[in-house]
Parts: structure tokens; sequence; C-alpha cells
């Protein structure tokens, strides 16, 4: 079949590559070069890197405007598949062909730019769903859809990569196939972009939700305290399931070592979060014990 592939990032990259084995793409649409780094260099797009690798056209646009869809009219593409493009695609553009998009949640559950961190968040709708375009958001009849599940200690960062490989092989089977499309049924749910603010971690809640929380903001935004006034990114943690120091009543936030030397903090539902590793403000990430030792006195997340 021949296609247009849109997308930007590392994993829509892998994507294009999959895609790429399968099918004629006639023209990868990507988002333009962007500083990237401390330094800001300005640097292709692995979309764009991957593509001339691949020796595809490619056409760097934030947006489809005029220009963008002469050059998808003089493409002679069948469909079009997204995958993490980062732009909008207008009504002008979804006229000319179909346009398939990969989503990393079951549909109609969450819905927006998050999907795979709310769905870890808060364990429900895990999956990927190829779906059709349409003028809302998420809102398109699904085309096929897989349930996937979370290893245990996975981070988002590391769970995109692997659901972008069975999402590859979806979007190849359903291309094949050409299922017919059906309608979104259940309650759908948002999962709006999450800020580095809403990454901030609220102790009076369970220890299990917290953990999810933690991996699910892992790279980006990265969960976070204030201990004594300053930052501290939570860059690993799990539930204190060892059952000592239970029979201590402590704060909720106090932070402590347990008899078994593992920094805890105290959590809501009598619950505690073992700390792993840790980032100071303006400092290195380390283990969350040599952190401790650096603490003086009774240390709590404010």
């Amino acid at each position: 079949m021949r296609l247009i592939f849109a997308g930007t990032p590392e994993v829509a990259s892998r994507a294009l590559e999959l895609i790429a084995g399968e099918h004629k793409v006639e023209l990868v649409l990507t988002r333009p070069d962007a500083p990237v780094g401390r330094k800001r260099i300005v640097t292709p797009s692995p979309v764009t890197l991957k593509a001339e690798q691949l020796g595809l056209k490619v056409h760097k646009t934030n947006k489809i405007d005029d220009e963008a869809l002469k050059i998808i009219r003089l493409s002679g593409a069948e469909k079009a598949v997204v995958v993490a493009y980062g732009a909008m695609i207008p009504q002008a553009a979804l006229s000319e062909l179909p346009w398939w998009n990969l989503h990393f949640s079951l549909l109609p559950e969450w819905r927006g730019a998050t999907p795979l961190q709310h769905s870890m968040i808060h364990d429900t709708g895990i999956g990927i769903s190829v779906f059709e375009l349409d003028s809302g958001l998420d809102t398109g009849a699904l085309i096929s859809q897989a349930p996937l599940s979370f290893s245990a200690n996975e981070t988002a960062g590391q769970a995109l990569i692997r659901f972008t490989e069975e999402g590859g092989d979806l979007l190849i089977r359903a291309l094949s196939e050409n299922p017919a499309p059906r309608i979104q049924e259940g309650e759908p749910s948002a999962a709006p972009k999450i800020t580095r603010l809403d990454a901030k971690l609220d102790f009076s809640k369970s220890a299990e939700d917290l953990t999810r929380f933690i991996r699910a903001t892992n790279p980006e935004p990265t969960a976070w305290a204030n201990q004594n006034g300053e930052p501290v990114r939570i860059l690993f943690a799990s539930p204190n399931n060892s059952g000592s120091d239970s029979v201590t009543a402590r704060g909720v936030g106090e932070i402590y070592k347990s008899e078994n030397n593992e920094i805890n903090v105290q959590c809501g539902s009598a619950s505690s979060l073992k700390l792993e590793l840790v980032q100071p403000a303006g400092k290195r990430e380390t283990a969350a014990t040599d952190w401790w030792n650096g603490l003086k006195g009774i240390a709590k997340f404010d």
C-alpha cells in the first residue's frame, strides 16, 4: 500500500522503520529541526533521520498548511499513518484520504496527550489502539486494538518503546486486513499533558498509587517533592512490603531508615514507600541511602 507517514520522536522513527519494511512510504511528514540539549543545537527529528536513512521523501512542517496539502495530493498515497506527529491534522487533510493514528491506550479510555502515562497511573485502559482520525480529540472509529500490560518496575519511557513495537505490528496487520471501522464504545476518560506542577507527589496517597505515578512520570516530567524547601526528584521507588517498623507512628511525608536499612517515606493508607533512586536539586541522581546519609536530623517532605 502507498502510504504517508507522519511522526516526529524516536518511537515514531521505529514505527516508520517497521512500516516501511512492509509498505511503500511515499511521503514522510515530521516537525522541523529544533534545538536539542543544553547547548540548544538545532537537530533534525529522529523521524527525519530515519526517513533519510531509508531514502524517503520528507516534508518538515509544524502544521498541515496549503503547501503541505499540495504535497500530500501529489504523493499518490492511499492512506496516512500517524505516530506521535505532534500537530493537528486539519479537516482539509482528513478529506483527502483516510488517516490512521496509533494511540497508546484502549480507547475511549485516556483520550489526549499522555494516554500511556494515565493508563499506568490509574491501572486501566492499558494497551494500544489504531483509529481513524476525525475532527474530535481521539474520537474516531476504531480500526484495531490490543490489550497489553506493564512489566514490574517498568517506567513509561520503557513501556513506550515496547508498546511502539507492538503498535507497529498492529498497524501492519490492520493495513493488510483492513478491518471494518467500529464506533468507540464505553465511558471516555481524559489524558491531558502532565506538567511539572502536576508531578509533585502527594504522600497522603497510598504507596501503591505513588509507585505507579513515579513510574508514569519517568522520564518526563519526573515525580518530585520538596525536602527542607528544596525539590528532590524521585526516579525509582516501590511499596515497602517488608512489614518492618509497622508499629511506629509517623506523620505523612516523614522520611526514615527502616530496621533493614531501607529509606522509606510514610504515606497514606498506613503504607510506606521505599525510595531507591533520587536526584536532589542541582545534583546528580544518587542511591536513596547515600542521599539519606547526607541529611541531618528528622527528615520530611514538605
